[in-house]
């Protein structure tokens, strides 16, 4: 697919193109276009103005890390042309929708604070599954999915597992003129280091503790 944004850019050459590659027609107003991973195709990026300007009957949607595409000089970024919508892990409401637990969910988001102390432990025992689990999405789903019997262990797992992918991402971003080996263990000391200093009553983030 890299090979495909090298050339025109134009909109009357990509869809097409990208109707042969995912082997699905691409209607107008009827077909949502998803550029992942964006930032590893930079010229994808400022495919979207073309979309923008020439074509906005279509759908086009990018997904990607911010410091993955702020990382690619020399790559126009198609200012104005882009909507930006920031992604965060679930908050513990969505948690609980997650879950199914749809009057818990309503109830707090009702704010009636006479009947959240009525269900105070309930709350409190939901609040203990979230924070062990946390708010990423596949992890809540494998969570939820185990329920009412939570296990504790799957959970954990895809845990380590995600860390260990976030690990394995940093030599991606390290410039590769500069000691890449030493940078990326510098970067895994940073990484290693923020429970740690998260877990202090100060949680300023300090780089000399590192």
């Amino acid at each position: 697919m890299r090979m495909l944004f090298d050339a025109d850019l134009s909109v009357e050459r990509l869809i097409p193109a990208l109707s042969i590659e995912s082997g699905t027609r691409i209607t107008p107003e009827d077909t949502l276009v998803i550029f992942d991973e964006v930032q590893e195709v930079p010229r994808a990026m400022t495919s979207l103005k073309m979309f923008n300007e020439a074509a906005p009957e279509y759908d086009v949607l990018a997904t990607g890390s911010a410091l993955g595409i702020a990382m690619h000089p020399g790559f126009s970024f198609p200012v104005g042309k882009v909507s930006r919508l920031k992604l965060y892990p679930m908050s513990f409401v969505e948690f609980l929708y997650a879950c199914k637990q749809y009057a818990l969910a309503e109830m707090l988001e009702s704010k009636d604070s006479l009947l959240i102390n009525v269900m105070h432990d309930r709350v409190m025992t939901w609040l203990r599954y979230f924070m062990y689990t946390g708010g990423m999405p596949e992890i809540v789903e494998a969570f939820a999915s185990t329920l009412p019997n939570p296990d504790f262990t799957a959970v954990r797992k895809l845990q380590n597992s995600l860390v260990s992918d976030y690990r394995d991402d940093f030599s991606k971003h390290v410039d590769m003129r500069d000691s890449p080996a030493v940078t990326t263990l510098r970067l895994n000391q940073v990484w290693d280091s923020i429970p740690s200093q998260l877990a202090k009553e100060n949680k300023k983030f300090v780089y000399g503790v590192v």
